[in-house]
C-alpha cells in the first residue's frame, strides 16, 4: 500500500515584489498549489533579491522543498542560482519551457530540494506546474503528473510555436471537441489562464499545430 504523506515546504520571496508596495500575485498563487498537491507550507519569508540575503535563508532551509521565487533570470541583481550552487548542487539553470525559461533545480549541503521559480507571474505558475509541483505530488506518494483532466480535441485554428521550445499554449473550447488559440503567456501573462479553458503542450520540435490536427489539452474546470 503506498503511504501518503503531506511534504513540508518554504516559500522564499526574493526580489522587488518583496520589498515594494506592487501586490504580490506569486505567493498566493502558489500557496493555492501547494495546498492542492497536497504540500504544507511551513514557512513563507520575503528577503532582499540579493546573495548574502539568499545565502542566508538557504543555509537555514528545512523541510522537503524550497520555493524560491524571483532572481533567476541572467541580470546582474539575479543571485538565486549562484546561491544555490553556494550552499550546495544546482542540478540545472535555464531550461526550454516558454513560460519559465530560467527556472532551475537543485539541493541544499543538508539535502533539501530546492526549485527556482522566476518573478513573472506566468512564468512562475508554469515551472511551478512542471516541476516543484511534480515534485511535490512525488514526495506525497501522489501521481507525479499534471493535475488537470485531459482530453483528445480537434485544432479549429492554427496553434503556433517556435520549434526549440517546448511551449504552454492557452486555448479556447469550441463547439463540439474543438479548441481555439489565445495569444500567448509571454503577451498577455495570467490574463491568459484567467480567460482560457486550458492549455496545449506544444514539444519543442514542432512549431505548432494545423487546423484539423487531434491533440491532447489539460482543462482547468475539470481539475
Amino acid at each position: 500500500m503506498q503511504v501518503v504523506r503531506r511534504p513540508r515546504v518554504q516559500i522564499l520571496l526574493a526580489g522587488p515584489m518583496a520589498t515594494s508596495q506592487a501586490p504580490d500575485s506569486n505567493g498566493p498563487m502558489l500557496r493555492v498549489a501547494v495546498e492542492r498537491d497536497g504540500g504544507i507550507i511551513t514557512e513563507v519569508t520575503t528577503l532582499p533579491r540579493t546573495r548574502s540575503s539568499l545565502n542566508t535563508a538557504l543555509t537555514a532551509a528545512n523541510g522537503d522543498l524550497v520555493l524560491v521565487i524571483g532572481g533567476t533570470g541572467p541580470g546582474p541583481e539575479d543571485h538565486a542560482a549562484a546561491a544555490l550552487g553556494d550552499l550546495g548542487e544546482l542540478v540545472f539553470h535555464g531550461v526550454t519551457i516558454r513560460p519559465g525559461e530560467t527556472a532551475g533545480l537543485g539541493r541544499t549541503r543538508g539535502g533539501v530540494l530546492v526549485v527556482l521559480l522566476p518573478g513573472m507571474p506566468a512564468a512562475a505558475l508554469w515551472s511551478y506546474e512542471l516541476f516543484a509541483g511534480r515534485a511535490i505530488r512525488r514526495l506525497g506518494g501522489r501521481d507525479p503528473g499534471l493535475p488537470y483532466r485531459s482530453r483528445e480535441v480537434t485544432v479549429a485554428r492554427k496553434i503556433v510555436s517556435a520549434i526549440g521550445m517546448t511551449e504552454i499554449c492557452p486555448v479556447l473550447l469550441g463547439p463540439g471537441d474543438t479548441i481555439e488559440p489565445l495569444p500567448a503567456f509571454a503577451e498577455i501573462g495570467l490574463r491568459a489562464a484567467i480567460d482560457g479553458a486550458g492549455f496545449v503542450i506544444v514539444p519543442a520540435a514542432r512549431e505548432g499545430y494545423p487546423p484539423g490536427a487531434v491533440v491532447t489539452a489539460y482543462l482547468y474546470d475539470e481539475v
